[in-house]
């Protein structure tokens, strides 16, 4: 697991140390420090089991289209940004036709719905291209044009190099991604207060459990996961259990209570 979510954040041109990673299933707390790999830091909830059904439940509706449509935004050489504003302007629009007639279909309010583009990018005589955010739905003068290149080029930079952007190839759109979203009403996250006591009153006893890092059997402090509050911290080895999962602290980490009851777990 940890192997695979280093790969798709490389492949993606990311840093794992930019990450924090949620752990979430019945088993995600138990297994967490195990594929961490470089992430820094890790997050779990004691109600870890339903994280994704909760998630799910509360999450805007979002339709996502696409249109493979070939638009040279940029010429070669001379560096002209294209003046032939209605091509672009007709294909995302007709993205946003489709998707506000799919919503409405599907009795959504569509006077909420959230537009937003996406343009699948790559300068000329290159093949990495970068899906990047546009800041406008429609071009309507060359400053528009600009904008749009701009942002293309700051997130093609971070996610290759500075050094391969190639503006004397010119630059070219291959595909149009409209998001429409519905935005839903989301729950409000509790919040606790510290107890003024440490988090001794939570703890159950210990027993030995095996730890690799450690070469053996180690006595390792138990606790009542529910018995912590926010401000506590425990060094591992440790070992939190709700009723719903298990959190499982390793010799070299250590694990610390925030305002709602999220575990952050980080190396010590």
């Amino acid at each position: 697991m940890g192997a695979a979510i280093r790969k798709q954040i490389h492949l993606r041109g990311y840093d794992p140390k930019d990450f924090v990673l949620f752990g979430f299933g019945g088993g995600g707390p138990t297994h967490l420090t195990g594929y961490m790999g470089d992430i820094p830091k890790a997050v779990v909830f004691p109600f870890s089991p339903v994280f994704s059904a909760q998630g799910s439940s509360v999450m805007d509706v979002v339709h996502v289209y696409e249109l493979s449509r070939r638009f040279m935004l940029m010429e070669p050489m001379t560096r002209t940004f294209a003046t032939d504003f209605a091509a672009f302007n007709e294909a995302v629009e007709s993205l946003i036709e489709k998707a506000k007639k799919e919503l409405a279909g599907e009795r959504l309010p569509v006077d909420t719905a959230v537009f937003r583009l996406e343009l699948d990018m790559l300068y000329g005589g290159q093949v990495h291209r970068k899906r990047a955010s546009s800041p406008l739905l429609r071009i309507e003068s060359e400053a528009d044009a600009r904008a749009v290149y701009e942002e293309f080029e700051r997130e093609f930079s971070e996610t290759f190099s500075p050094l391969v952007v190639h503006q004397d190839g010119g630059v070219y759109v291959e595909n149009f991604v409209v998001t429409a979203s519905v935005p839903t009403e989301k729950p409000e996250i509790r919040t606790y207060t510290g107890n003024g006591a440490g988090p001794e009153k939570a703890r159950k006893g210990s027993r030995k459990c095996y730890w690799g890092e450690a070469g053996g059997f180690e006595e390792t402090e138990v606790y009542d996961y529910n018995g912590l509050a926010p401000g506590h911290a425990i060094a591992g080895p440790a070992i939190l259990e709700t009723e719903y999962t298990t959190v499982v602290v390793p010799p070299a980490f250590h694990c610390s209570i925030d305002e709602h009851m999220f575990g952050h777990i980080v190396r010590a």
